[in-house]
């Protein structure tokens, strides 16, 4: 895909569409003055595999530090992608609800609600809701979502659910703790965590999630899942493949993915330039 440099800032051009869509972001000063300064955040990048649900408070200071501005990042282009071109019913809501499978830290809910808030006039109320097996996780993400509160002048209203999944019969647990049809529903970088720990063994890991998590999706939301590219060795395969091969068995349809399955985007904050992630997506409704 062709690239287009202004004022030294790199946009993807796409043919037909009505605007470049930018692949660089900067941290907002505030998020970025609090993540470091204030709750003590550290880069220190990793290429070995992340098996988070197990890491420690200093292992997630760590991944606050190196992988939140990243999955920030990344939901603010994909997301802002969409609601530029896609221009979706829910930005006419005056409350929204999300739910985030594996919400870590939460940059992606950031990253998200910002986008939202600069596309939606009527927005008022978004309700959060985050899973995630790592306690340490999720008492980072409160805070941070508390003074994005204060930042954007809408109330949001975030519910953590601490529910660890071990293999694909615990997904059941999920009809308990999600009692609602939710706008939005995200998973980042989380389902590659099933299928290096053999957690579904060796059964399609997107599968069982699009299976379980699309009956909680309202019938005009969005679902995007969101992903690593690595190989795995478990099952022998390349994971946006075995991503591609999961929505294929479940009632949904595509109606936004990102060309190819390896798409560099890249952030900067005070602690490093232009640091790059390189993620697959694929953004599904159901098929009607």
């Amino acid at each position: 895909m062709p690239f287009l440099i202004v004022n030294g800032k790199t946009f993807r051009w796409r043919v037909g569409l009505k605007k470049e869509v930018e692949t660089h972001v900067t941290l907002p000063k505030w998020l970025d003055d609090y993540i470091f300064n204030e709750l003590g955040a550290k880069y220190c990048r990793s290429n070995a595999d992340m098996t988070v649900i197990d890491w420690d408070k200093s292992d997630m200071l760590n991944y606050l530090g190196t992988y939140f501005p990243r999955s920030y990042a990344e939901a603010y282009c994909i997301f802002g992608d969409y609601f530029i071109n896609g221009k979706p019913q829910l930005l006419e809501k005056d409350t929204i609800s999300i739910f985030d499978f594996g919400c870590g830290t939460g940059g992606e809910i950031v990253g998200l609600i910002t986008q939202i808030k600069q596309h939606s006039e009527r927005l008022k109320v978004i309700k959060v809701y985050g899973m995630d097996g790592n306690h340490h996780a999720l008492r980072l993400c409160e805070p941070v979502l508390d003074l994005l509160t204060s930042h954007i002048g809408i109330n949001i209203n975030f519910t953590p659910i601490p529910v660890t999944i071990d293999d694909f019969y615990d997904l059941s647990i999920l009809d308990s703790v999600l009692y609602d049809k939710y706008d939005i529903i995200i998973t980042f970088k989380a389902i590659c965590e099933f299928v290096s720990k053999e957690r579904f063994e060796k059964e399609n890991a997107y599968s069982y999630i699009i299976k379980t998590l699309l009956p909680k999706l309202d019938q005009d939301g969005l679902m995007l899942l969101e992903d690593i590219t690595s190989y795995s060795d478990i099952t022998n395969e390349w994971l946006p493949k075995m991503m591609d091969a999961g929505i294929l068995t479940q009632p949904c349809k595509k109606v936004h993915i990102n060309e190819g399955y390896n798409l560099p985007i890249y952030v900067t904050h005070s602690h490093q330039n232009n640091d790059v992630s390189k993620v697959a997506w694929r953004m599904i409704t159901h098929k009607k």
